[in-house]
């Protein structure tokens, strides 16, 4: 398992924080590296080190999740690995939803976005370049807040403003007329550096924490 944690200046004695100092049966290994002015401070346990707690929990699996929901409580989340790439877009008055994942693409209607919507919940992160693609899920999926990526936020924040997607497309020439071609080009753009009309820009990944460094 790994956990991580964003901070503005690095922990002298990273086992002291909780919820470490209260697990003392576990043996976290520690690596920091610097994003965008703040310290990520990664967190990675080996899953074995849970059976030391088994006089306590019915399971491995019991106590890795009782210390997850522990972590989240200060702040922590478990590091991201498995990702999709989310886009939508009315079309004849309805709306058509995909997402891309593991090199796949699914489409979707208005009738079964809500399938599109459970596969969301089993991933860390759903990648989207702009935030208004999300509106159209939010009612059936509010917690996307919380695991959503977003990369044209992302460019803003290093050169003051995004460009349209289409136009990133024509940089890379590459198709953005369907849903498939969109989903594409976003998929494209989690290889740094991205390139823009305004010229390349280095973007953290999509695994780095989406709170601010406190």
């Amino acid at each position: 398992m790994k956990v991580q944690k964003l901070f503005r200046s690095l922990p002298q004695d990273p086992k002291g924080l909780e919820p470490f100092a209260s697990w003392q049966e576990l043996s976290p290994h520690f690596e920091s590296q610097v994003i965008n002015g703040c310290y990520l401070l990664i967190a990675t346990i080996e899953d074995r080190d849970f059976d030391n707690l088994l006089g306590v929990f019915q399971s491995r699996e019991e106590a890795m999740g009782a210390f997850l929901t522990l972590s989240m409580e200060h702040g922590w989340e478990e590091v991201p690995e498995v990702y999709c790439v989310y886009h939508a877009q009315e079309q004849g008055g309805k709306l058509l939803a995909g997402i891309l994942t593991d090199g796949q693409i699914s489409l979707y209607e208005q009738t079964t976005v809500e399938q599109m919507v459970q596969i969301m919940a089993r991933v860390h992160r759903v990648v989207v370049y702009s935030y208004d693609v999300v509106t159209y899920i939010k009612d059936i999926y509010p917690e996307i807040d919380q695991k959503v990526y977003i990369i044209a936020r992302e460019i803003a924040k290093k050169v003051g403003k995004a460009p349209e997607l289409e136009d990133i497309a024509k940089v890379y020439g590459m198709p953005s007329e369907s849903l498939e071609d969109k989903l594409k080009v976003i998929q494209k753009l989690l290889q740094n550096p991205v390139r823009t009309p305004f010229g390349e820009v280095e973007l953290p990944p999509f695994s780095y924490p989406l709170t601010e460094c406190k």
